[in-house]
């Protein structure tokens, strides 16, 4: 069921159901998901669920997931998988996406350490073209209000750079 499209999309309506409904069963479904999706081996080295952010239809399922994933589910998963490789996901044209639902979702503590792991790299990510990393991560410091001079902090030293190093036309 993780591969076809077609499946794909039903997986992540049964997600969204199950969720909307409240049911238990939402967060064991979620969990057995995540389950499914870090048993593929790992290419090069890294977690599974990193490899599944660069997939473009496996992305979709782990991003569905993160959308539901209770706090504990969140950080373990930034913990255990994504933690010291955001920088690279945030400037993935296809992983960024899941860095966007993480920090759209993601307790303070998660959202801290994200922001200092990409915060010094706003420049890049926004040279790349992924204004949603800065939005998703302006509106998770927004939710969580002391974390929001440090954001702005960053996002001003973007704006700021001088004209030879600016990375992004504001």
């Amino acid at each position: 069921l993780l591969a076809p499209p077609c499946a794909s999309l039903c997986l992540q309506g049964a997600l969204r159901a199950l969720h909307r409904s409240q049911s238990p069963a939402c967060a064991r479904f979620c969990r057995a998901l995540i389950g499914c999706l870090a048993r593929d081996g790992p290419a090069h080295g890294q977690s599974p669920l990193l490899t599944s952010l660069h997939d473009p239809a496996r992305s979709h399922l782990l991003e569905a997931a993160m959308t539901v994933l209770d706090p504990p589910g969140l950080r373990e998963l930034f913990r255990g998988h994504l933690q010291g490789h955001l920088r690279g996901v945030a400037t993935h044209r296809v992983a960024n996406h899941g860095l966007q639902r993480l920090l759209d979702h993601a307790p303070e503590d998660v959202v801290s350490e994200a922001l200092l792991e990409v915060g010094p790299a706003l420049g890049e990510v926004l040279a790349q073209g992924h204004p949603g990393v800065v939005t998703a991560l302006l509106g998770a410091a927004r939710r969580h209000a002391p974390l929001q001079g440090e954001a702005l902090r960053w996002l001003f030293q973007v704006g700021h750079a001088p004209l030879g190093e600016r990375h992004a036309p504001f």
